[in-house]
């Protein structure tokens, strides 16, 4: 294995732990706070906080105009080539742009939060709530823009303290509001103040790594650069949040609150399969813009490879559980009043892990580059999705499970066609044999898992069971078809160290499958 390549991953293990600990620990907080919000509401109140969390969802994704994104390959980069201060200039452009952004963001919200309501949603009672979280859209956003320069720069505590004080801070402030019988106005006021908090607190860490100078409204260098650079990524951003929020703001307009708070609950677990590829995206951009600053197009293909498929590992167990035991998963955290969510979350996850298959497809485009391929392909797949989503939903009537069928559909066509235009411009893909041959195996042995399943009678202490059998299953067949190489023992060993375990015995058994190992269990 290349000692680039040895390195770039030993960076990559030592921050996709800590980010995939923390973002496991954040979404369990933002599980528990989902279960209080919903067993503490009616569905119709819910399903305002849903509408709420959306509106505010797209905003915030669309003000930022890609700046954050456009910061963290620039500065990546920047700091690739040694030109410090064109890193500082630009960081300080980003921060110029979004300030005037997103006040005139808050200003649109707070005053047109009437009209929103009554003549979108057709829901008078939404509009104050949207008012109430229009103060957290400011903060929001310059807290992005300091995310986007630290993360450009390798640095990964402000996702650690967004990730573990945001929901850990709201959920304090939900328990308060649930003993005072504050109910929805009170649980907003919570999610609005535990934002507002976390964001300066992220702002603070910012000015005490890097000193105060990257993020002051002064003296930007590169506007013209950035905003033309990050302009495709708005674009593909503003896509994306059609792509992620279509069905619940159509479901929000044709149906009813009642039906979008049953569809939050399947969207609340199907997400969790992005989590790890969120991680690992976090991690990897600055890797993989110092690997194509330096011209090492083979590290950074082999890099993608690796990565791709111990991404496609960790998503592989929430999947099968989801997937194959929707109705187990929505009874025993939500209750059964919610049933009517399991065939959206099978549709839901089954996109969602066809995410995970591909990699970070579209984070490399960026890295090279290709902003305005992923401005083309995201608008198409937004397209197909507003289409299929009036067509299902409104046209068809097919309710909750048309809006997961047309979210599902355009993943999976966002994703192949990104990992189409990857191949076309650079020849990386992360299907070799040693990734295909597991997976597959995966495929037939959660099928025969489920096929036992639903001939016997289902407890909830059988699903534990299931789950067990299918990862050994897995495992299993990683090591038969010889599908472990160097690169997984190497991370395997590295995860295992950050973890303070030494399994000497089991990396050497590893190694015994291992194509081209010749001293197992070297290093531990």
């Amino acid at each position: 294995m290349p000692e680039s390549l040895n390195s770039h991953l030993k960076t990559a293990v030592k921050g996709s732990v800590l980010i995939l600990a923390a973002t496991a620990a954040s979404q369990l907080l933002w599980f528990l706070i989902k279960i209080l919000i919903v067993r503490n509401t009616t569905k119709a109140e819910f399903g305002i906080y849903s509408l709420v969390l959306t509106v505010l969802g797209v905003l915030v994704a669309v003000v930022p105009l890609g700046i954050p994104g456009g910061l963290s390959r620039f500065v990546s980069v920047y700091l690739g080539e040694g030109k410090t201060e064109e890193a500082d200039g630009v960081s300080r452009a980003g921060v110029q742009i979004m300030l005037a952004a997103s006040l005139a963001a808050f200003v649109f919200l707070y005053f047109l939060a009437g009209p929103i309501a009554r003549d979108v949603f057709y829901t008078p009672g939404l509009a104050g709530p949207l008012r109430m979280v229009s103060f957290l859209i400011p903060f929001t956003v310059y807290a992005g823009v300091v995310g986007g320069v630290l993360l450009g720069r390798g640095v990964i505590g402000q996702k650690l303290l967004n990730d573990i004080l945001t929901p850990a801070s709201y959920m304090l402030l939900i328990l308060a509001v649930i003993f005072l019988h504050l109910r929805l106005e009170g649980i907003l006021y919570a999610y609005t103040s535990s934002g507002i908090l976390v964001s300066v607190l992220v702002a603070a860490y910012g000015f005490r790594k890097l000193g105060a100078a990257p993020f002051l409204p002064r003296g930007g260098l590169r506007h013209r650069e950035l905003v033309k650079f990050s302009v495709p990524l708005m674009v593909s951003t503003i896509m994306g949040m059609i792509l992620v929020w279509t069905d619940t703001l159509m479901i929000g307009r044709y149906l009813d609150p009642q039906a979008v708070g049953t569809y939050g609950v399947s969207v609340a677990l199907a997400k969790l399969l992005l989590f790890p590829i969120s991680a690992l995206g976090f991690v990897f951009l600055p890797i993989a813009g110092e690997i194509y600053a330096k011209g090492q197009p083979e590290a950074l293909n082999r890099a993608y490879q690796v990565l791709t498929k111990w991404l496609f590992a960790v998503t592989l167990p929430l999947f099968f559980v989801f997937f194959f035991f929707p109705e187990m998963s929505i009874t025993t955290l939500f209750g059964a009043r919610f049933l009517d969510a399991a065939l959206p979350l099978r549709l839901l996850a089954l996109g969602f892990m066809i995410n995970a298959f591909l990699g970070t497809n579209g984070l490399l485009l960026m890295v090279m580059g290709l902003t305005g391929a992923i401005m083309n392909i995201s608008i198409a797949a937004a397209v197909v999705n507003i289409a299929l989503n009036y067509i299902f939903i409104k046209r068809m009537a097919m309710g909750i499970e048309g809006g997961a069928l047309a979210t599902m559909t355009s993943y999976i066509l966002i994703n192949v066609m990104y990992s189409v235009k990857l191949f076309r411009r650079s020849g990386v893909h992360p299907f070799r044999a040693s990734y295909l041959k597991p997976a597959a195996g995966a495929a037939i042995s959660g099928l025969v898992i489920y096929a036992v399943a639903k001939s016997l009678p289902l407890h909830f202490w059988m699903l534990p069971v299931y789950l067990i059998i299918f990862v050994a299953g897995y495992a299993a067949g990683l090591l038969l078809t010889k599908s472990m190489e160097a690169e997984d023992l190497f991370m395997m060993e590295r995860v295992f160290k950050r973890l303070g375990v030494r399994p000497r015995r089991i990396m050497r058994v590893l190694a015994r499958f291992t194509p081209g190992i010749e001293k197992p269990g070297v290093g531990m």
